[in-house]
């Protein structure tokens, strides 16, 4: 139970970065790619959030293999996006990564950084 409300918290806290960073970062971004950059923020998170917690010994297998699968997805994403929007859409990745892995104060810290930066 107690694994499960962590979860939630962090799902809230990747959700609010995913969704405010562009919001803040871009004043004139497309509702499609606003949706994009918080949509993998949010599916990063909550991945990486379920293979640490399913393989707590040595999270690194499952966790390559999201990985793959994430970067093949935010490539995808990302193909028609402008050089800024891309910039914050793989910054979302990597914060919702470092979320997942419930490092929540660094994800916040570098969301000031990428933020500071664009």
């Amino acid at each position: 139970m107690l694994a499960m409300i962590a979860m939630i918290i962090k799902l809230l806290i990747g959700g609010t970065i995913s969704y405010l960073l562009p919001s803040f970062s871009i004043k004139d971004i497309k509702e499609i790619d606003h949706l994009k950059i918080t949509s993998i923020g949010v599916f990063s998170t909550a991945l990486f959030s379920i293979t640490s917690r399913l393989d707590a010994s040595s999270p690194y297998v499952l966790s390559a293999g999201a990985l793959l699968f994430i970067g093949i997805l935010s490539k995808a994403f990302a193909s028609e996006m402008k050089n800024s929007q891309r910039i914050l859409l793989y910054s979302c990745t990597i914060i919702g990564l470092f979320i997942g892995f419930g490092y929540i104060f660094q994800g916040i810290i570098l969301s000031f950084l990428v933020y500071y930066i664009t």
